[in-house]
């Protein structure tokens, strides 16, 4: 038996004949060249016994090669092995790698592009640890009531309703939301070359770059328990939150760290 037929009618005794799979499958998934290989094998048995693809969607990607765009093998030298990557730079780094490069065309790796990747990382988690950091005596669970003066005190009220907010406040929340429908659509198209730019740009420019950098005085230098920094830190818990989902299928370590330290209580 030709070895494509053989791969190419696998969903016949694997996704029809097992009861915790599903057929159609969602999405086949493999490099460029099974565009004439396992891609069209399986269309082609499928459409003979079931009058359809054997996929609800197809997704190809190329391949990795090295800095200048040559292929990887080891007589050259050029080999980026992921063990050595996972060891030295850590798995989160390798991950967002792979989601920050475009798999329509091949994947460029070196150690001068994966440096780029740390700095990018290091951007993000930064970012992340200042949001924790200035959240750390602010408890979600603790409600205020909407539209009190913001001139009053009252300890027992963390969160803050966004009517009560400063405008910039809630400027910032919709950004944050505007990010979440950009990302939320992005995966959605398997585009995560451009999650990861979403996410490095929201964190380097809309907060980094503005939020933030206007919000340290209201954080520092306002009274703890005063209305103006619960405004702030009932902005910051927000955009957390959504920030923390949103990497989440990218920088799963990273979320899973960060939910850690949210839910420790």
């Amino acid at each position: 038996v030709d070895v494509w037929f053989d791969s190419g009618s696998t969903h016949a005794f694997c996704l029809e004949q097992r009861p915790d799979l599903q057929w159609p499958a969602s999405l086949y998934l493999e490099g460029s060249d099974q565009h004439r290989g396992w891609f069209h094998s399986s269309l082609l048995v499928s459409c003979m016994l079931n009058g359809r693809p054997p996929y609800k969607a197809l997704l190809t990607h190329g391949f990795a090669v090295d800095g200048e765009g040559k292929k990887m093998s080891k007589s050259k030298g050029n080999v980026v092995a992921p063990q050595k990557v996972n060891s030295t730079l850590g798995a989160e780094v390798l991950r967002l790698w792979v989601a920050a490069t475009d798999y329509s065309g091949e994947l460029s790796i070196s150690d001068e592009i994966l440096k780029r990747v740390v700095e990018s990382y290091r951007r993000i988690r930064n970012t992340l640890r200042f949001l924790l950091a200035n959240t750390a005596d602010f408890d979600p669970a603790q409600h205020a009531v909407a539209n009190a003066s913001l001139l009053e005190v009252d300890p027992a009220k963390d969160m803050l309703p966004v009517a009560d907010w400063l405008e910039i406040d809630r400027y910032a929340l919709a950004l944050a939301r505007r990010l979440q429908e950009q990302v939320t659509a992005d995966y959605g198209r398997y585009e995560f070359h451009r999650v990861v730019q979403a996410l490095q740009g929201f964190c380097s420019e809309e907060l980094g770059a503005f939020y933030l950098d206007i919000l340290k005085d209201r954080l520092y230098t306002t009274g703890t328990d005063s209305k103006p920094r619960r405004a702030a830190q009932s902005a910051l818990w927000h955009i957390l939150q959504t920030l923390i989902r949103l990497m989440a299928p990218v920088l799963s370590f990273t979320a899973e760290e960060i939910w850690q330290v949210l839910t420790k209580n």
